[in-house]
């Protein structure tokens, strides 16, 4: 295995920052349009979605004499993003990705998102119903689904990988940015939620960021170009009841208390609660059950998503329920030592 000249875009998000660590071994130089990555020594600054990514062609010319590989892992994650900022980053950022990779004859890592295997069930689950919250589940699937096609039919040499929701690190639960499945931790923590709209035993699909990057650097190092690799749990996922349970444990081992919570099937919540109860309860309350239904649309599910962490070395350990149960452990006691303040005393 030979050092390699690695373009990485996204170094000062979720994954870039665990990636970064991981590419100690080569020579990386970061794509940054504003923050840069703090620990590459290495930065140019550009913009993904413009035409010779914002450089001048002279600048461009020279990082594609010098990229032997790129990494591109920038878009955007917000479900309250407008369609126009989805489609700037999440289609047009794979667009001009994927020429440089061309122009630079580099083979491309992709990074897309395990849930364009649901595409259709989230549009018709909660993503035609996004907008009554603000927010939109459909149009970010919608955009990875694009992007993934652009990258396909660019003729570059690319893998796309497709990690499911990201969480921290599997021992630290360390994380530079939390994400949606944080945001619910964080309801429950604060006894926020009548209920948990979910099938009971459908699966909620999570990975530590580490065992992404260590996945995507593992596939570079072995000089894979070409394939389509599921970086999620699988059947290996917790159940969304389970999922739930961990947080009010490890809740209370660090002095706590949650409300006990009832998982009830998205069908009950639409056909019983919300008429029942939507004409009587104040606008914030139903805004937050909307954005409940909506980001759980996409984060609980009743079949699991394929996953290929078994067929990549290294990763093996990460695709069993029990090391699984033990990162979101450790997430969930990162984020209250940190949010909230409050230390184990043992």
């Amino acid at each position: 295995m030979s050092d390699k000249t690695v373009l990485l875009t996204g170094g000062s998000g979720v994954l870039g920052t665990a990636l970064v660590p991981q590419l100690k071994h080569h020579r990386v130089i970061a794509l940054a349009h504003r923050n840069p990555p703090s620990d590459c020594a290495e930065v140019v600054y550009g913009d993904v979605s413009q035409p010779l990514l914002g450089l001048d062609e002279a600048a461009y010319r020279k990082l594609c004499s010098e990229v032997d590989v790129v990494i591109h892992a920038a878009g955007m994650v917000k479900f309250s993003s407008t369609a126009e900022e989805m489609e700037t980053l999440n289609v047009q950022g794979a667009h001009r990705m994927s020429r440089f990779a061309v122009d630079a004859a580099a083979p491309l890592i992709h990074v897309s998102t395990a849930y364009v295997s649901r595409a259709e069930e989230i549009r018709a689950a909660g993503g035609e119903q996004a907008g009554r919250a603000n927010s939109s589940p459909s149009l970010y699937v919608s955009s990875k689904v694009a992007g993934e096609k652009i990258v396909r039919e660019s003729g570059a040499q690319a893998v796309i990988v497709r990690p499911s929701i990201i969480i921290g690190d599997s021992v630290t639960g360390e994380i530079s940015e939390t994400q949606g499945l944080h945001t619910f931790a964080h309801n429950v923590l604060r006894n926020r939620l009548p209920f948990v709209p979910s099938h009971p035993t459908g699966y909620v699909d999570f990975v530590p960021q580490d065992v992404v990057a260590r996945a995507i650097v593992t596939l570079l190092d072995q000089d894979v170009r070409h394939g389509e690799y599921w970086i999620s749990s699988g059947s290996h996922a917790l159940t969304s009841a389970r999922l739930t349970e961990v947080i009010i444990e490890e809740a209370a081992a660090l002095g706590i208390t949650v409300n006990p919570l009832r998982v009830l099937a998205p069908d009950i919540v639409e056909r019983l609660v919300r008429p029942a109860f939507f004409d009587v309860v104040p606008d914030w309350a139903k805004t937050r059950l909307d954005r409940l239904l909506d980001m759980t649309a996409v984060l609980f599910h009743e079949h699991p998503i394929p996953s290929s962490l078994a067929e990549i070395p290294g990763c093996e350990s990460a695709a069993d329920v029990k090391a699984s149960e033990n990162a979101w452990r450790a997430s969930i006691r990162h984020m209250i030592q940190n949010r909230y303040q409050v230390y184990a005393t043992a």
